[in-house]
């Protein structure tokens, strides 16, 4: 296994990529911790304000003088029909009232991506992630200028090479093991496994650096991943239960009965909860239970986030991708440190 990663002038001492899980997960305990034991670490900054950016960013500085990633979703290029929402509302409101929530008049509004971008170039991360999609020239040309790194997700290898001709220093190839959302551009997105999407891409693809994301949880995982051609591996749902992980109390329960249990199909997929496809712990967003009318990303997302909020487990979107199984408690230092010299015989 390499021992470090490097890539646009900057070098890691470890292959590791924290994955920027949004939603309040990558604190900048966490952050700063992944960043202080030689991972890249990234913030998840994708539902933050602009302001909640520029004051993580400065308490990550206050923890670590280690470079780190800010990591956004790339807003969706079409704008939802109004009876499309409408028909996703009332779809709804059966899963409110199962779940003894009541359903808002108005929802709240995300943050917009203009405000976060400029908000991470005040804040001047050393490497600038993304999702969803590929990046306007603009705001590549914005994030040149600053001297910013980029790292983009793809998940096929058609995602990947116009990646590589928009020119980023590094790529994310996003298994469809993976937890949380589905790093595509079309909100249904690509589903391949992850060993098979770095052969397809390492075979097309030599001057960008590749980083492995779906499923990895252990040191023979990475090690698997990088004598497949990938420079590093990027690792989410092994810091779910991570002290410095912002985590809610439910779901690291539901992460510890998944791993009492053993269960390794435990998680599934769905696009109720947002609109696009994502994956986590079975519950009502998985079976027959979900609304069958979905409004498209990131309208469904503000639909349902009062319900998620609100309801018991049945309604949470508790993310994690196929090795929850494996998850373990522990410092991120120690779950790091746990990822080194291992072959993959091991």
């Amino acid at each position: 296994m390499t021992s470090s990663f490097a890539f646009a002038n900057l070098e890691f001492p470890r292959p590791i990529v924290q994955a920027p899980m949004a939603g309040g997960i990558t604190t900048p305990e966490l952050v700063a911790a992944c960043a202080n034991a030689g991972a890249l670490a990234s913030l998840g900054a994708g539902y933050l304000s602009a302001e909640a950016i520029t004051t993580q960013c400065s308490a990550i500085r206050a923890l670590t003088s280690c470079p780190f990633a800010v990591n956004l979703f790339v807003p969706a290029s079409t704008i939802a029909d109004d009876d499309v929402i409408k028909r996703a509302r009332a779809a709804l409101e059966r899963c409110y009232q199962s779940a003894h929530v009541s359903m808002p008049e108005a929802f709240a509004e995300l943050p917009t991506f203009e405000s976060q971008f400029e908000a991470m170039l005040d804040a001047h991360p050393a490497v600038f992630s993304f999702t969803f999609g590929r990046l306007d020239a603009r705001y590549i040309n914005a994030c040149r200028a600053r001297g910013i790194a980029l790292v983009g997700t793809a998940t096929s290898l058609s995602e990947a090479l116009a990646l590589e001709e928009d020119g980023v220093d590094a790529i994310v190839l996003q298994g469809e093991e993976a937890g949380g959302h589905r790093g595509s551009q079309a909100p249904e997105g690509d589903a391949q496994p992850l060993m098979t999407l770095i052969k397809s891409c390492c075979a097309r693809i030599a001057r960008t650096p590749l980083i492995a994301a779906g499923g990895l949880m252990t040191a023979a995982d990475l090690s698997r991943a990088q004598h497949a051609g990938a420079s590093a591996g990027q690792f989410g749902t092994l810091f779910l239960l991570a002290d410095e992980a912002g985590t809610s109390a439910s779901w690291r329960d539901a992460l510890m009965e998944v791993v009492l249990c053993r269960d390794h199909k435990a998680t599934g997929t769905t696009r109720a909860v947002s609109g696009r496809i994502a994956r986590g712990i079975k519950n009502a967003w998985m079976d027959e239970r979900a609304p069958q009318a979905i409004a498209p990303y990131p309208e469904q997302h503000r639909l349902t986030a009062p319900l998620r909020k609100a309801a018991g487990v049945q309604w949470k979107s508790f993310w994690a991708g196929t090795g929850a199984h494996l998850c373990r408690s522990g410092s991120a230092a120690a779950l790091i440190k746990a990822l080194d010299n291992c072959s993959i015989s091991d």
